[in-house]
C-alpha cells in the first residue's frame, strides 16, 4: 500500500512538473499583428508566425496540432500551398507538427539542430526529436548568421543553443526577431525557458540576446507573445 501511494505521488509530481509551466505561457491570439505584415496563429500554448510576401508566405515554426493550424489558416484565408519556406527555431514536437501541410515549402533549420533528429543527441533519455516529413531534400541546414533571401524577405539565422543543442532565432529584414524558445519572458524579464536541455548554455545565450533585442522593432517569442 505504501509503495503504491508513493508511486502515485511520484506520478502526480512528474505530471505537475511537466504541465505546470504551460499554465504561465501567454501566446498571441490568432490574427494579424497590428502594424506589421505578420499573422500569428495560436496553437495550444504557442504561436507560429506567417510573414506575407504578396500571395506567398514564409513561416516561423509549425505548431503542435496540425488540424488546428489548418483550421485557423482556412479561417484567416492563408493557403498552405502558398507557404514557400518554414524556418524552425528548433525541432521539439510543438514546433514541427504542421510541416506536412506545407507541401511546397523548403524547411530551414540550424545546422547544429540536425543532431536532434539524426539520433546523435536525444532530447530525453529514450526519445529523440523527429520531423513529420520524409523528404530529406526539402530540409536546408543553416550556419550561424547565414542569410536566406526568400519571397522578397531576408531571413538571418542566429544560433542560440541551450533549449536544444541547435536552437536558433531568426531576424527578418533586420526588423523583426523571432526567438522560439530561447528564453522565458515574464513581465519584461527574460529567464531560462522551461524544458531546457542545457541551462548554463541557455544563460550564455540569454546574455547575448539581451544585448541585441533593442535593435528590432518587435521581438516575437513562441510562447510568451511579443517581448
Amino acid at each position: 500500500m505504501y509503495i503504491l501511494s508513493a508511486i502515485i505521488i511520484l506520478i502526480v509530481i512528474i505530471a505537475l512538473v511537466a504541465v505546470l509551466p504551460m499554465c504561465f505561457m501567454h501566446p498571441l491570439p490568432s490574427g494579424k499583428v497590428e502594424g506589421t505584415d505578420i499573422t500569428a496563429i495560436k496553437n495550444r500554448s504557442n504561436n507560429l508566425f506567417f510573414i506575407q510576401a504578396g500571395e506567398n508566405w514564409i513561416v516561423v515554426d509549425a505548431g503542435s496540432d496540425s488540424r488546428a493550424v489548418q483550421s485557423e489558416m482556412e479561417r484567416l484565408s492563408i493557403a498552405a500551398g502558398n507557404v514557400l519556406g518554414v524556418f524552425l527555431t528548433h525541432t521539439d514536437y510543438d514546433h514541427v507538427a504542421s510541416l506536412p501541410l506545407f507541401s511546397n515549402a523548403t524547411i530551414y533549420m540550424s545546422e547544429q539542430e540536425k543532431q536532434m533528429i539524426d539520433g546523435s543527441t536525444y532530447r530525453q533519455l529514450m526519445n529523440k526529436n523527429k520531423l513529420p516529413v520524409c523528404d530529406a531534400d526539402k530540409v536546408v541546414y543553416l550556419s550561424d548568421n547565414e542569410v536566406v533571401e526568400l519571397c522578397g524577405h531576408k531571413v538571418r539565422s542566429i544560433w542560440m543553443p541551450g533549449h536544444t543543442k541547435g536552437s536558433a532565432m531568426y531576424a527578418v529584414d533586420e526588423k523583426y526577431l523571432f526567438t522560439g524558445d530561447a528564453f522565458k519572458a515574464d513581465k519584461g524579464r527574460i529567464t531560462v525557458h522551461p524544458y531546457t536541455m542545457d541551462c548554463r548554455q541557455a544563460c550564455d545565450s540569454i546574455s547575448k540576446i539581451e544585448k541585441v533585442c533593442n535593435r528590432y522593432e518587435k521581438v516575437f517569442t513562441a510562447h510568451y507573445g511579443i517581448l
